[in-house]
């Protein structure tokens, strides 16, 4: 069933994706002479604050409320590296689209919320794609506002990119991987 493989690619997606951002980026703050330890906190909290996780408690709650300033600027200068921007929106639409099905989101041969949301988002200057990303945006948090926290983050962030017309999930899923072993993940 397509459900199916879309849940399972967008979870994959997702957990090379952040393994991978994270694995890259303690790589590059050791590089900038932060030590270990302190590139390690670095990264893992700018890795969640890309993707819209919440803190919910340990040692990244105490490293987040010391280094809040730092975090942001760090996440932020993501959004000038145009090849990581491309692999983590496509990463992104894995990631709410797979929450989207998993939320119980309907899509069918003559309609999908979350793929017309995407539609609409590539032109915001005609008004109808507004009144089309207004509503779907809204029928697609009513499932649940974590659906597209990822992609809210990087929005905010700067980091999300236009995405084509007709995204092509096991592109991206591939994409996240090369960086992953890039990165020295896999």
């Amino acid at each position: 069933m397509a459900d199916d493989y879309i849940c399972k690619i967008g979870i994959a997606t997702e957990n090379t994706a952040k393994l991978a951002l994270f694995h890259f980026l303690w790589r590059e703050y050791q590089r900038a002479g932060h030590d270990e330890e302190f590139a390690g906190g670095l990264a893992g909290c700018v890795t969640d604050k890309v993707f819209g996780e919440e803190l919910h408690g340990g040692p990244k709650i105490g490293f987040a409320k010391h280094n809040g300033e730092l975090i942001e600027s760090h996440a932020s200068e993501i959004a000038k590296n145009e090849g990581l921007c491309r692999i983590l929106t496509g990463a992104v639409y894995n990631i709410c689209y797979a929450r989207y099905l998993n939320a119980g989101g309907k899509r069918t041969m003559f309609s999908n919320p979350f793929l017309a949301y995407i539609r609409a988002g590539r032109d915001l200057t005609s008004r109808t794609n507004r009144h089309i990303d207004i509503d779907m945006y809204s029928e697609i948090v009513a499932l649940g506002p974590h659906i597209l926290a990822p992609m809210e983050a990087m929005r905010a962030l700067k980091i999300f990119r236009t995405l084509p017309y007709s995204p092509n999930e096991r592109a991206f899923y591939d994409a996240v991987c090369q960086f992953g072993r890039q990165a020295g993940v896999q």
